[in-house]
């Protein structure tokens, strides 16, 4: 399973949000149903969240709850 067509605020590789708690979004490759996902966002190599396993088939609005996250941060 792979996960396409990854937005954040609707924006696919955004330059800047103005949000300090964004939303994700994404899309399943080849119509397979998703029963559980897991994101991990990284900030200089470091953790800022990690979401753990969620059972969940949810694909839009999931939001970040990792630590607030400032002006010009970089979160892959």
């Amino acid at each position: 399973m792979k996960a396409v067509h990854l937005q954040v605020e609707y924006l696919t590789e955004p330059l800047g949000l103005g949000n300090a708690r964004p939303r994700f979004y994404w899309n399943v490759q080849g119509g397979i149903r998703q029963t559980a996902y897991k994101i991990v966002c990284r900030r200089d190599g470091e953790t800022v969240w990690d979401s753990g396993k969620v059972e969940s088939s949810w694909m839009t609005h999931i939001q970040y709850e990792g630590r607030e996250l400032k002006s010009r941060d970089i979160v892959e």
